[in-house]
């Protein structure tokens, strides 16, 4: 079995118009499958549904965006069938997205420790000691410490980051 398989995926946008309304179909049939350990890239033009369909495997399209048909399995649940609750246990914390920019992936204002402790307390169960001191090593092994222009909290201010930096801490 896959550990994901998208099966003629459908997302579509409702787009009101002066022909009383229209759908913008932005990904019309989209189907692979990924094996543990495979990668897959989606590559084409711009605007031809790439965002989306990364998107739609977490389901974070939100209205006037719609999946008029399709599956999304992973480990074998549709996660397009599943309540919020049961797929926020999963989103962040099973299956997971590296957004495009990864300068805007994290908030400039707040501490990267900060940043990285918090899916760890939601998603691991882990304390916020124990979250902070698991952000530390995550950092450590990427070779971004304190040192780093450091906020109070002792971990490097977001914006003390360059692009380089965002894609480490993106990784």
């Amino acid at each position: 079995m896959p550990l994901l398989e998208v099966d003629n995926l459908r997302t579509y946008f409702a787009v009101e118009g002066l022909n009383g309304g229209q759908t913008a179909r932005a990904v019309d049939g989209v189907s692979f499958a990924i094996e543990e350990g495979q990668a897959l890239a989606l590559v084409g033009e711009s605007a031809c549904g790439k965002s989306v369909t990364a998107l739609s495997l977490l389901r974070l399209i939100r209205r006037p965006g719609y999946h008029p048909g399709g599956a999304i399995r992973f480990e074998g649940q549709d996660l397009l069938t599943l309540d919020e609750p049961s797929l926020r246990r999963i989103r962040g914390n099973r299956i997971s997205m590296i957004f495009q920019e990864p300068i805007n992936a994290l908030n400039p204002v707040f501490s990267i420790g900060n940043q990285l402790a918090e899916p760890l307390t939601l998603h691991q169960g882990l304390s916020s000691g124990e979250a902070r001191r698991r952000g530390a090593e995550l950092l450590a092994q990427l070779g971004i410490g304190a040192a780093t222009n450091p906020g109070r909290s002792g971990f490097p201010l977001a914006a003390s980051f360059s692009v380089g930096g965002f894609q480490q801490a993106d990784r």
